[in-house]
């Protein structure tokens, strides 16, 4: 048990590590290092005998195969009519190729961790150490990132993609808007783990703790506006419901309510002066509501999708049109005008509308699938605890709307893949 607490401790580091140096070499793939432990994961999958393909799985499996097909579509469709194949100095064939590797090793990341997690009873106590020891990494992590954050000197920059300063909390991340889904999923499925295996009062007062701090410091020192408005949205339901159908906690129930509108008011109002004040001179907002109209004016024009290769051809035409409208002269554009002139960073940086310009309509009702339909079955069972669960997991659904993809967020796909497992052990114990 020991080795196997060691190995998923790796995993869990190697999947919350989003800023390997090697993506300077081998590109935006490479930003993670699940890239490279991927023909393992794929060589462990395939020596299983029979592979058990999850519930969730299958709809992942048949978005990637129409992703496939609309791309090799779209891809015939402007070489034979366009007669070309290069657009903003890329080839298009060649984009849709690197850009179908992250679904796929996404896909076979998600199958292993599955099939891993589901493999024996004893997997959710070696799990609940991996998490445990992860929390307490990255709680450390953050004292000392913040102690150096206002220091000239650079804490761990070897562990970074550039030695540059980055005067924000980032953790083992790029960038700090990429922390949310770190803190809470770990945060959340730790304690969730203590309670679904019964341990003792001395460790679920230590978990508890810990997730806390780890959670309130970050939190007070973390200058991500959205990461503190989906942090806020996806508890307060969560936790005034708790305490409502807890009879020793009903009679808190006011006064707890009370602190936590306050604070709710207190952190919209700070958000609304800063956004309302910096609303048209913010090059971040600027970027990403130009980016989110492309995005709309894609979909709408291609209802079906374009694929991965041919949205160099698309997406540019129709953000181009959204810049050269009245209604965004007012904004800082100059940071997503200079999407038009190349490849790089040619992107609306959030899962949805990247996907919406991808896949169209058939990505919708993948979404709702995957990721919407497992927050209602887990809203069905009648279990407190999953409360632990359906934070982060409404945390995923809302950042995926507003601020962050998921090409390199393994620790989510760690996370819905364990989701994944929950649904089974569940509906064996419902039917046997």
């Amino acid at each position: 048990m020991l080795l196997r607490t060691i190995f998923l401790f790796c995993l869990l580091l190697v999947s919350v590590y989003q800023d390997f140096p090697l993506v300077n070499y081998f590109g935006e793939i490479a930003r993670s290092p699940i890239v490279f432990l991927t023909p393992l994961f794929l060589i462990y999958i395939l020596k299983n005998k029979k592979i058990e393909i999850s519930f969730y799985t299958k709809y992942f499996i048949f978005y990637i195969l129409y992703l496939i097909l609309v791309t090799i579509v779209h891809v015939l469709w402007i070489v034979i009519f366009k007669q070309e194949v290069y657009f903003l100095g890329e080839n298009i064939i060649l984009k849709s190729i690197k850009m179908s590797l992250y679904p796929v090793i996404i896909l076979i990341y998600y199958q292993f961790v599955f099939m891993f997690l589901n493999k024996d009873e004893t997997r959710f106590e070696i799990l609940f150490r991996a998490m445990f020891g992860m929390l307490l990494l990255l709680a450390i992590y953050l004292v000392f990132e913040i102690y150096f954050l206002k220091k000239e000197d650079i804490f761990a920059a070897f562990i970074h993609s550039d030695s540059k300063k980055y005067w924000r909390v980032r953790l083992l991340t790029m960038e700090e808007s990429w922390v949310g889904s770190v803190l809470t999923i770990v945060s959340f499925v730790t304690i969730y783990l203590s309670n679904y295996l019964k341990k003792s009062i001395k460790i679920k007062f230590l978990i508890y703790s810990l997730a806390s701090f780890f959670t309130l410091f970050y939190s007070v020192q973390s200058e991500s506006k959205g990461y503190l408005l989906i942090f806020i949205i996806s508890t307060l339901p969560l936790v005034i419901k708790y305490f409502y159908n807890n009879k020793k906690t009903r009679k808190f129930l006011f006064f707890f309510g009370f602190f936590l509108i306050m604070f709710g008011v207190y952190v919209f109002s700070i958000l609304y002066s800063n956004v309302s004040s910096k609303l048209y001179s913010s090059v971040t907002f600027g970027t990403r509501f130009s980016s989110y109209l492309g995005a709309l004016n894609t979909f709408v024009s291609h209802p079906l999708g374009v694929g991965w290769g041919p949205y160099l051809t698309y997406y540019p035409e129709y953000l181009k049109n959204v810049l050269e409208s009245s209604i965004m002269s007012k904004f800082e554009l100059g940071e997503v005008k200079k999407y038009l002139i190349t490849s790089k960073n040619l992107s609306t940086k959030t899962y949805l509308f990247d996907n919406l310009i991808f896949g169209g309509i058939p990505f919708l009702l993948f979404y709702y699938l995957f990721f919407v339909r497992r927050y209602l079955f887990l809203s069905k069972i009648k279990d407190k605890n999953l409360s632990f669960i359906k934070i982060p997991l409404l945390y995923i659904i809302l950042s995926s709307l507003l601020y962050v993809t998921f090409s390199v967020k393994f620790e989510i796909w760690f996370f819905l893949a364990f989701i994944d497992v929950l649904r089974t052990k569940f509906n064996k114990n419902i039917y046997g």
